[in-house]
């Protein structure tokens, strides 16, 4: 395909696809504050990592061990290494809450077979997108025939400690980042 061909199907199918509604968006999380967002990453650690995950978490959380496990073995003091996960955009989002979401609303509505394994306990802060977690609950919603605000709020009161709900996922990336750490992306 020729730039000039990708470019002209861009343009038809940018008029086909759904278009940003003019209302607000989605009030920030419950509870969100800049300042807790910045205490989560509050560290005097000189090596800080962010793992950042769209659809597979269970890769991004054995990155999160492996970085540590590495750091350790070149004799590199935990208090020195300080990791953080955001899960944003995609199904690594419903990686942050608990057995009873998946339960309820993942694994009826057919969105994923069954929960991944070897992300049910996370332990660096998981910061969680808002946005997305609202296209889930409508979603699931939607699939299962319930009240969208109903399984919104909760999906919220299950989110797996010490995951945060933020406003945006790929906001939370760059702030992160901006907050001197490096980042790796995982699909």
């Amino acid at each position: 395909m020729t730039r000039e061909e990708f470019l002209s199907s861009a343009g038809a199918l940018a008029a086909v696809l759904p278009q940003p509604s003019a209302s607000a968006p989605p009030p920030l999380p419950q509870g969100f504050t800049l300042a807790a967002f910045d205490a989560a990453l509050a560290t005097t650690a000189k090596h800080r990592h962010l793992f950042a995950c769209i659809s597979d978490a269970r890769d991004a959380m054995m990155a999160v061990s492996h970085t540590s496990d590495a750091y350790r073995e070149i004799g590199v003091a935990a208090s020195d290494v300080h990791a953080a996960v955001v899960f944003y955009h995609g199904t690594a989002v419903l990686s942050a809450f608990d057995d009873g979401i998946w339960t309820r609303y993942v694994v009826p509505s057919k969105t994923l077979g069954k929960r991944p394994a070897g992300v049910r306990e996370l332990t660096a802060p998981t910061f969680v997108c808002n946005l997305a977690t609202h296209g889930f609950a409508s979603h699931f919603a939607q699939q299962l025939k319930l009240d969208e605000k109903a399984v919104y709020a909760d999906m919220v009161s299950h989110l797996t400690p010490p995951a945060m709900l933020v406003p945006a996922g790929v906001w939370a990336v760059h702030a992160v980042e901006e907050r001197g750490y490096t980042v790796l992306q995982f699909s």
